[in-house]
């Protein structure tokens, strides 16, 4: 039995912690300040396109700059490819349309001669004997080569100079079918990875890796870096076709990429991994951004009432606020990825459902809370066109939320030219970054017009696939960046089965969790903060050099903090004037400059 003094102290304490409760709410209430977006800038005020380095801007060339040949058609998804990594990287690219025309160009009598040679093998007269001269002068000034494509398998097989140029001891087959890709770590970022699996159903979501191609086997002197991978466990790891290898050659190496991969974004990992392998340490910069992005969320009107009751027996609102919103926000927390929310204030606005007032302030006071970015959502289910959808949510915003302000806006994959018309709307006034999906091309971030960047989502967080996942990796090593879309309008609107919830709350978490924890050393940010160090990135410019056990960094154009990747087999970072360093993973270090020099401090690690 509890006496009365017991009784009124556990009274005493019951009252005391539900006013502070009450109390504490109402502090946290009255300092959310949902109704503003910090990320509010002039958008004149910011780096532009005008500001982006350039080859012209950087001057005349100096022995702290990296050139990069290409010879070839760059005109052509290869050539793209590697004139945008040369700009990502800050380096001087000179282009020739043939070998023949680089070879009269006297290259032999530059001062500085280019620390790489990337070759389109239609480029080559493989007939020739000059070609194949030329090319080992290269390789004996310590050249290296990267062929981003191969010439065809009979022309190999026929070709014994060839076959050794690329580290090829045998064309086993001029075409063959493979069951999986072994990537091997130490090449990209993110470690090692075999796409395959023997479930069937895993299998038909997830595979969409170039599995058929010419099975080259490799001398001794090559080191593969990709295979493809059988079923039959008799083939030896060494006899499997190769896929990406280098061969060493008199002073240098020759890499080789056997399939499409130099064609998309993919080649500008791809490029900076293969350039991290020719000398004793690699320092370039990147991005530091990693978004998780939310297209179509919240739905702020109750829309598509029987596919709701149909598919999940409740409202939208109900969905959306009781069932997505948790599973979000637990993704969310126990992942480093920043989180940004495309708001759809109508899916469809054909119908008389009108969005909710009082759904918008819940969300914007938990994406506040969360410190989370609420954008524009640009798509519909409807025919209502983009200039009369920006009409109507402009007048919801008016009539809700007057002053916030959205910095950005999600695109899908709408025309250019819509999208461009659509800025000059009174609604976008303040965007300063459009969101798209990743179009195949050779460029994820850039500029929209001269003022308004453009960032890629460049992977589905419900539906990754390996290509996708291999995609990731190239661009967290070329750049440090990503961004995984996950599309609500699925949810909302679910076609088939497989399109709802319960597809997304179990498979996005395990998506993220399984296929991102290796990029765990860069930073969350939202799309728009992702903008800022976009700018600067494609802003900087820099040098560097060695002295001893110290590179001495001098950057040039950032406005704020920029950030490299060093990645070394042989040393480890052990300080850093000027910033500061966390390591990724092993042999590869994150280095943020704080000032506008710094010197990066090695020491001895295990050799090879």
């Amino acid at each position: 039995m509890v006496s009365r003094w017991n009784y009124i102290a556990i009274t005493t304490v019951m009252f005391i912690v539900f006013v502070l409760f009450q109390f504490t709410n109402v502090m946290l209430e009255g300092m959310n300040d949902y109704e503003e977006n910090p990320q509010v800038r002039n958008v004149d005020e910011l780096p532009g396109r005008d500001d982006v380095y350039s080859e012209e801007k950087a001057g005349a060339f100096d022995e702290s700059r990296g050139r990069v040949i290409y010879i070839g058609d760059d005109g052509k998804d290869q050539g793209r490819v590697v004139r945008t990594w040369s700009v990502y990287t800050k380096q001087k690219l000179l282009s020739f349309d043939t070998l023949a025309q680089f070879e009269e160009s006297g290259w032999e009598k530059e001062e500085y001669p280019p620390e790489m040679i990337v070759i389109d093998p239609e480029a080559v007269d493989w007939q020739r004997d000059s070609e194949y001269e030329c090319l080992n002068e290269f390789t004996k000034a310590g050249i290296s080569l990267v062929f981003g494509n191969l010439p065809d398998a009979e022309t190999i097989e026929g070709n014994q100079r060839l076959r050794e140029l690329l580290g090829i001891s045998q064309v086993r087959e001029q075409e063959t079918t493979v069951e999986g890709i072994h990537l091997y770590e130490g090449f990209l970022l993110g470690g090692e990875v075999v796409y395959r699996t023997e479930d069937e159903e895993e299998n038909a979501l997830r595979q969409d890796m170039e599995l058929t191609f010419p099975w080259y086997v490799l001398s001794d002197e090559a080191k593969a870096y990709m295979r493809g991978v059988f079923g039959d466990e008799d083939i030896e790891a060494e006899d499997s076709p190769a896929i990406i290898w280098r061969n060493t050659a008199g002073r240098a190496y020759v890499f080789a990429v056997n399939g499409g991969y130099m064609e998309t974004a993919e080649g500008l990992g791809l490029l900076s991994a293969m350039r991290s392998q020719m000398g004793d340490y690699q320092l370039y910069p990147v991005v530091n951004a990693q978004n998780l992005v939310i297209a179509g969320y919240p739905g702020l009107a109750e829309e598509n009432w029987y596919g709701m009751e149909t598919q999940y027996g409740r409202t939208m609102e109900e969905l959306f606020r009781n069932t997505v919103w948790p599973a979000v926000i637990a993704v969310y927390r126990q992942n480093t990825l920043g989180l940004s929310c495309m708001m759809a204030m109508q899916f469809d606005y054909a119908d008389e459902e009108l969005p909710s007032q009082d759904q918008l302030l819940y969300y914007m006071r938990r994406l506040n809370e969360e410190r989370a970015e609420a954008g524009l959502y640009g798509l519909s289910v409807s025919n209502t066109s983009l200039e009369q959808k920006l009409t109507e949510d402009g007048w919801f915003m008016d009539g809700t939320l007057p002053s916030y302000r959205f910095t950005s806006f999600y695109t899908g994959g709408l025309p250019e030219a819509e999208i461009n018309e659509a800025l000059g709307d009174e609604l976008l006034a303040d965007v300063r970054t459009v969101v798209a999906d990743y179009d195949g091309s050779s460029e994820v971030i850039g500029y929209q017009t001269d003022n308004i960047t453009r960032q890629c989502t460049v992977t589905d967080g419900v539906r990754h696939t390996y290509r996708e996942d291999f995609l990731v990796k190239c661009l967290e090593t070329a750049l440090g960046y990503t961004s995984v879309r996950v599309d609500m309008s699925r949810v909302a609107f679910p076609e088939q089965d497989e399109d709802a919830l319960t597809e997304l709350t179990s498979s996005l978490g395990w998506n993220i969790r399984s296929y991102f924890r290796g990029f765990g050393g860069f930073d969350g940010t939202t799309v728009s903060e992702s903008d800022g160090r976009i700018r600067n990135f494609l802003a900087l410019d820099h040098k560097q050099h060695r002295e001893n056990n110290a590179v001495y960094l001098e950057v040039d154009g950032a406005d704020e903090s920029s950030w490299f990747i060093l990645r070394s087999e042989n040393e480890t970072v052990s300080r850093v004037e000027g910033g500061s360093f966390r390591q990724l993973e092993k042999n590869a270090y994150l280095i943020e400059v704080q000032e506008k020099n710094a010197v990066i401090t090695l020491k001895p690690g295990r050799r090879r």
